[in-house]
């Protein structure tokens, strides 16, 4: 009967959390610039280009390509991931054409986390620009999506710094 009992817990733990897709690409993209069509233009990250980020952001680098569009009505739409507490969150970013933040959305995330998503937590970010904020210290954390809200935010604070340092004053 003991042994019985020890092995339920574990069985728990063991079992696989799944993100919830509440957006799909297209989807993030109209809603953050309504009636626009979209022009790739992704590209790779050096290790210089790295490590520039690295240093401007203090916050981690999980992958050197930057999914980014060109949005016909100006701005920029940025496709990014990081990690939440328990798993990935895939979230998108739009800029506007003088690289300010348009809006935020919430593509993918545990359902548990889904506070993340509420409007009125993401519309924080609208209007902070690359060097003239200090997300971190601005941004307001949700109570038990702590991890969730900081990295989401660290995310966001890439994302301006990789505009700001890559992408801004040159014409697409």
């Amino acid at each position: 009967m003991r042994f019985q009992l020890l092995c339920v817990p574990a069985i728990i733990a063991a079992a696989p959390v799944h993100a919830e897709d509440f957006l799909t690409l297209q989807q993030a993209q109209s809603l953050l610039f309504p009636g626009a069509t979209f022009t790739s233009q992704d590209f790779v990250l050096g290790d210089e280009q790295i490590s520039q980020l690295i240093k401007e952001t203090q916050a981690p680098i999980w992958r050197r390509q930057i999914k980014v569009w060109r949005a016909s009505n100006g701005g920029w739409f940025f496709l990014d991931q990081v990690i939440g507490r328990d798993d990935r969150i895939t979230y998108a970013v739009g800029l506007d054409s003088y690289g300010g933040v348009k809006g935020v959305e919430i593509l993918t995330c545990l359902q548990k986390y889904d506070g993340i998503r509420r409007p009125e937590w993401l519309a924080q970010f609208v209007g902070h620009h690359y060097g003239k904020s200090d997300l971190l210290n601005q941004i307001a954390t949700i109570s038990g999506s702590t991890l969730s809200t900081m990295h989401i935010t660290e995310g966001v604070k890439r994302v301006l710094a990789t505009y700001g340092l890559f992408m801004a004053g040159k014409s697409s």
